[in-house]
């Protein structure tokens, strides 16, 4: 998802104890599939068969990865989804039952120029604080800038750049209490064979430690609230692999602007997502208290398959995934997804033009998430 975890706040346990200082973070995590509606519906797997700006999300040399089917010297890519966990009754799995969840943005747009390209991807995610007093809303922003690059003599697309993660807390009305920001590096590679068909890719996105905290009030008594000094985003590793199978060899550039056949993909990831130095959950923090979060590094395994159904027309999508327990005391838990696009349209504007609707869901023990999205056909 490329995502940032935060959540809504619950009545505060007795053992969770009270903040008295600032000397603790914020651990922004993404244990959950967040992303456009492929990767959610294959179970989140998407290192190595997502590409363009969605792919960016999880592997900043997806956008120098070209459709089978461009032949063209550029080209630019975009997405837009929406997705909500509202239906959720514990969405960040810190083992504590609450009603409400977090609706997210992801967007996107980028660029080809021959064998260079570039990204800017973004995931905005608003949840409510609830039990809090005044009622407030915790605001995760992470934005990617990549530029990557094909090397033909190797079948290899690489990329690299930067990400930035801010967490803010708004009151019903007016400015935010107050906004921590941070910076780190991202870098993937994506090996696609000629004339093969299987992909292989990892990436990695490096420590985000932001300590640079913008408020307009005391951070040690800001409405209550004893702000904390840092924001954390973990290191994360992802290796994937993806195998198509269908009646033509899959990394192969091909005449024609679609590639109209009966296709299954199959994908899969390994995430492994570093410890957080003293990091604690939003929700608790909502209610002035302290669960920690991030303690041990954690392993996450993703997988899924799409299939070209109705070759042209329909495309559907299951997988499952393992989010790893992230919070003291709380076991992780499995999911089921699922998820479709349906071509409703063709027409032209600068040559033969598809549209589509998609639809994804993402079911666990008490998480639901549900997600639509409308755009091209490709």
């Amino acid at each position: 998802m490329v995502c940032l975890l935060v959540g809504f706040a619950v009545p505060a346990r007795a053992d969770f104890p009270p903040i008295t200082s600032r000397a603790y973070a914020i651990d922004l995590y993404d244990g959950v599939a967040l992303g456009n509606t492929t990767m959610i519906g294959m179970g989140g797997a998407g290192a190595a068969n997502v590409i363009g700006t969605a792919g960016v999300l999880l592997n900043p040399s997806a956008i120098a990865v070209r459709p089978t089917t461009d032949l063209d010297p550029w080209s630019l890519d975009y997405h837009l989804d929406l997705l909500t966990a509202r239906y959720s009754s514990d969405y960040d799995n810190n083992g504590q039952d609450a009603s409400g969840g977090a609706s997210l943005v992801t967007l996107g747009l980028g660029g080809r120029y021959h064998d260079w390209a570039m990204a800017v991807t973004a995931i905005a995610q608003v949840a409510p604080v609830v039990g809090s007093s005044p009622e407030l809303s915790a605001e995760g922003l992470r934005v990617r800038v990549s530029v990557a690059k094909w090397i033909p003599q190797l079948d290899l697309a690489v990329g690299g750049g930067l990400q930035s993660a801010t967490f803010r807390l708004n009151p019903p009305s007016g400015p935010s209490l107050f906004a921590i920001s941070g910076l780190g590096i991202i870098a993937g590679a994506t090996w696609l064979p000629h004339d093969q068909s299987f992909r292989v890719a990892a990436a990695l996105d490096g420590l985000i430690d932001g300590g640079e905290v913008t408020a307009d009030c005391d951070p040690a008594n800001c409405n209550g609230y004893i702000l904390p000094d840092h924001v954390r985003a973990p290191w994360r590793v992802v290796a994937g692999g993806a195998y198509r199978l269908a009646a033509t060899a899959w990394n192969q550039q091909l005449a024609g602007p679609y590639r109209d056949e009966r296709a299954l993909t199959l994908a899969a990831d390994l995430v492994v997502t570093g410890a957080t130095v003293n990091g604690y959950g939003v929700e608790a923090f909502g209610m002035q208290g302290l669960q920690r979060s991030g303690r041990d590094t954690v392993f996450g395994v993703r997988g899924g398959l799409e299939y070209e159904w109705l070759p042209g027309r329909l495309r559907v999508r299951a997988g499952a995934y393992w989010e790893p327990g992230r919070f003291d005391d709380v076991a992780g838990r499995r999911h089921t997804t699922f998820g479709a696009d349906l071509r409703v349209l063709q027409f032209h504007l600068w040559g033969p033009r598809r549209g589509r609707i998609s639809i994804t869901s993402d079911v666990a023990t008490r998480y639901r998430n549900v997600g639509l999205s409308i755009g091209l056909w490709h």
